[in-house]
């Protein structure tokens, strides 16, 4: 039984410590190669086991198989005995023949109890190696099913990360055209600015020169009229005489 609590310490805690590996690999610089690595030691650890087991079972088998011919034997010692028991009865053997066969029989059952401890010892290591070998087998399982999603998580993460990566760069690149583009162009802007200078500037020119320029006398005037009423055009070609033109005057200058 020492072997047993032996084994159930060792492997026990050789189950508890198989998970523990995962979350290592999960978070390893690279994931990829990392979660291999820690499979294939899982792996090990299960080869390692199911060889254990492996001989394991040999021993129950052949502890099993000890007690099975030890029964067989000590079967046919009691039917023999109870042919003996008539010899002596009719004293066709002697007493002293019954009693050293009788305890033949007797250490025969008590080597048989021996072969059965030792066969329920192997029965209940090699039981507890089967469970540790499907534990370990179900934790691989589990283990490819996790690792495998977190994998494609982990792809998809870093997918996702280059598409980002790409669109920010392709709108700078489009940031950066557009920024030559139009009114947003510096040189559009700076023409706009000394366009808009100079028509300042011609205002505060024309409004100092009208400040500036002398008053016209009633003879510039007079001349700057004429001189107006000539480039409107040649006036209508008249319908009166001349005698009515002098009368019409000098009605004026009378009035």
């Amino acid at each position: 039984m020492g072997t047993f609590s032996l084994l159930g310490r060792l492997f026990g805690a050789q189950v508890d410590q198989a998970g523990e590996s995962l979350v290592g690999a999960l978070v390893a610089f690279d994931p990829e190669t990392a979660t291999q690595v820690d499979r294939d030691a899982l792996a090990e650890k299960i080869q390692n086991v199911a060889k254990k087991f492996a001989a394991a079972k040999q021993d129950y088998d052949k502890e099993q198989n000890d007690v099975v011919v030890k029964e067989a034997q000590i079967a046919q010692y009691l039917t023999t005995l109870d042919i003996m028991v008539g010899q002596l009865e009719r004293q066709e053997i002697s007493q002293a023949a019954f009693d050293d066969f009788f305890a033949g029989i007797e250490e025969s059952q008590a080597q048989l109890v021996q072969e059965q401890e030792e066969a329920a010892e192997a029965k209940a290591v090699k039981d507890e190696l089967d469970d540790i070998l499907k534990i370990l087998t179900q934790q691989l399982n589990d283990f490819d099913k996790v690792t495998s999603k977190a994998l494609r998580d982990v792809s998809l993460a870093q997918s996702q990360v280059e598409k980002e990566k790409l669109k920010a760069e392709r709108q700078a690149e489009l940031s950066n055209l557009k920024s030559g583009l139009g009114a947003d162009s510096t040189a559009v802007r700076k023409l706009q600015e000394i366009a808009k200078k100079a028509k300042i500037d011609a205002e505060a020119a024309k409004t100092v020169r009208e400040i500036t320029a002398k008053p016209q006398t009633q003879a510039e005037k007079m001349e700057a009229m004429m001189a107006q009423a000539k480039q409107a055009g040649a006036p209508a070609v008249s319908t009166m005489s001349a005698a009515e033109r002098v009368a019409a005057l000098k009605a004026k200058t009378k009035a």
